[in-house]
């Protein structure tokens, strides 16, 4: 269960640290540090994979009534087990007569301690090995598969909501199952990652006072850094936490695209103030989309960050998850009344 931790020679810390930014910035946007008002506890399953290895899922506690629809609620890129997120279950009230379904990455379940910490070194040697987005997509169709056999209740509709990493995994699913009904991202950033790493460097940059000399290095240094990783694409090497095979499947993950496969109603919300991606790279992409005929709704929240918080430091996310709700609901009576 220990983590390895490889770093490069030679690169400056700062431009290594301000890559980490990227690396956590799903566990800002999900809100302050109060506890989720829910109490019972998420329901444990597991199915296994080709491999051998077994999935962790884990359900809301109010599946097995009547027919129920699942809402898919996918996390971002750190390493924590999703059903020991301390705010995670206030996405539910996206969709209240929902069964909630969560799904830990691989080689993650619930014994491993939950932490926001930047420098954490008890990540499991298999998860930093074999967490890519391509086997995330993996896992969830072959949970998804599983609950098509099993869960009686399943009414056959999916809803899905994904921020940050959690975004671009969900783009990636919604076309793959027929099942799905509509789409939430939020904290999603521009077409290419690459892109958002780099903003969030000049954004550290900036802050720091750094000179345009020292400034036009540290990129340059980001973006050697990410250039290698996705050239060997090596499982077995890391830095901050993430293999370079996880780099790589970022790196070449087109946003654009995805979303132009996706063919069900699509809700994408951003901070206009978002520190961590590219935001003015998400409005460009929203306007294409548009300009393409795609009925995508975009929200950009003004005064917000990565976490929805505003100037003040307050979080806002509990309005922005009624607007989450207030969406569907009416993407879903507009399906009914067809």
């Amino acid at each position: 269960m220990s983590q390895t931790k490889r770093t490069t020679a030679g690169w400056p810390a700062k431009s290594l640290s301000a890559i980490a930014l990227i690396a956590l910035i799903t566990l800002s946007a999900l809100g302050d540090n109060r506890p989720a008002a829910e109490s019972s506890a998420l329901v444990h399953y597991a199915v296994p994979r080709l491999d051998g290895t077994k999935i962790s899922y884990y359900l809301a506690p109010n599946a097995g009534g009547n027919k129920q629809p699942i809402l898919l609620i996918l996390h971002g890129s750190d390493c924590n087990s999703i059903a020991n997120h301390p705010r995670i279950r206030r996405f539910e009230r996206v969709a209240t007569d929902a069964v909630a379904l969560y799904i830990d990455k691989y080689g993650i379940t619930t014994e491993l301690p939950w932490s926001e910490s930047d420098d954490r070194n008890d990540c499991p040697d298999v998860y930093l090995e074999r967490n890519t987005l391509n086997q995330r997509v993996l896992d969830i169709l072959r949970v998804v598969g599983e609950l098509r056999q099993a869960a009686h209740w399943w009414d056959g509709k999916l809803f899905i909501v994904g921020g940050s990493e959690g975004a671009i995994v969900a783009e990636s699913v919604a076309p793959l199952v027929p099942e799905t009904q509509s789409l939430i991202i939020f904290g999603f950033g521009g077409r290419w990652f690459e892109n958002d790493v780099l903003h969030s460097v000049q954004v550290s940059l900036n802050a720091d006072g750094e000179s345009p000399e020292a400034q036009a290095g540290h990129l340059k240094t980001v973006r050697d850094l990410l250039a290698g990783a996705r050239r060997d694409r090596d499982p077995a090497k890391n830095f901050l936490g993430y293999s370079h095979a996880w780099w790589a499947s970022m790196l070449e993950f087109d946003q654009l695209e995805a979303l132009r496969r996706v063919r069900v109603p699509v809700l994408a919300l951003q901070g206009s103030e978002d520190e961590d991606v590219d935001v003015i790279g998400a409005r460009e992409m929203m306007r294409e989309l548009q300009l393409q005929g795609s009925s995508i709704t975009f929200l950009e929240y003004e005064g917000l960050n990565h976490g929805f918080r505003d100037a003040e430091n307050r979080s806002r996310l509990d309005g922005v998850i009624d607007d989450m709700a207030k969406w569907l609901g009416d993407v879903r009576h507009r399906q009914l009344s067809r």
